[in-house]
């Protein structure tokens, strides 16, 4: 009998401590979860075109067109990253979890049904005022400002 209490003690020990690592959200575990409650965010995309502005279209991932898209809302009609006007806000809204894929520029761009090589093959990338590179693999955040400017 005093055996088995050292060993059963220690089972126990092990049982909580495999409980707790699960129980932890998935952003302890995995760097590419955002969020595991959703989103709503807004950011900004302005595009250029040879120095001109070019218009952001309003609608982009509204619709029974876009149920195929990221974090689709069948609900609220909406993919997770949408337009509403054509005034380049970009609604990142999204419920359960969030992947950094799910909000990347390129993301919103595929779900608009364009690529970055539509525009140009040379992109100056500005967010927030600081050079960037990231071009479509930029994950977007609440309250970006995102200037594409876009060369032959």
């Amino acid at each position: 009998m005093n055996k088995f209490i050292p060993i059963a003690g220690a089972v126990g020990i092990a049982a909580v401590a495999a409980i707790y690592w699960m129980a932890l959200p998935p952003e302890d575990n995995d760097p590419d979860i955002i969020s595991e409650n959703g989103l709503h965010w807004h950011s900004t995309v302005e595009l250029y075109v040879n120095g001109v502005r070019r218009e952001v279209s309003p609608n982009i991932g509204v619709g029974p067109a876009f149920v195929g898209a990221p974090n689709f809302n069948r609900r609220s009609g909406m993919a997770g990253l949408h337009t509403h006007d054509p005034d380049g806000t970009v609604h990142v809204e999204a419920s359960g979890t969030v992947r950094q894929e799910d909000i990347s520029l390129g993301t919103f761009f595929a779900t608009w049904g364009k690529s970055f090589d539509d525009y140009g093959s040379k992109l100056n990338m500005k967010v927030n005022g600081v050079e960037n590179n990231e071009g479509v693999d930029y994950v977007m955040q609440d309250g970006d400002r995102i200037i594409l400017s876009f060369f032959p």
